[in-house]
């Protein structure tokens, strides 16, 4: 199992959403941390080293993933609206 943490951007943002949101969220990051890497929703962010992003509806997860430390970062939270979303987050992934 992996460890799920959250940077401060990444909580703030969640401590925006609704309740019923908060809920579909818990239930991604218990699938996530159980087994990132068999996750349809989840796609590698190109030009990063660790960079991953996860779909859910419209809303976008951005997380770190290190294998190794069998850690998780969750960076940034965000609804989707365009197609340059991630190239002005990528300075966000370590």
């Amino acid at each position: 199992m992996f460890r799920v943490l959250f940077s401060s951007r990444a909580e703030k943002e969640f401590d925006k959403l609704s309740a019923e949101l908060k809920q579909e969220f818990y239930t991604e990051f218990k699938k996530l941390s159980e087994n990132p890497f068999f996750h349809q929703q989840i796609r590698k962010i190109e030009g990063t080293e660790f960079g991953y992003r996860l779909r859910l509806g419209r809303w976008r997860i951005l997380f770190a993933l290190f294998p190794k430390e069998r850690i998780i970062e969750i960076v940034d939270i965000f609804l989707k609206k365009g197609g340059d979303d991630y190239e002005k987050r990528k300075h966000l992934l370590r």
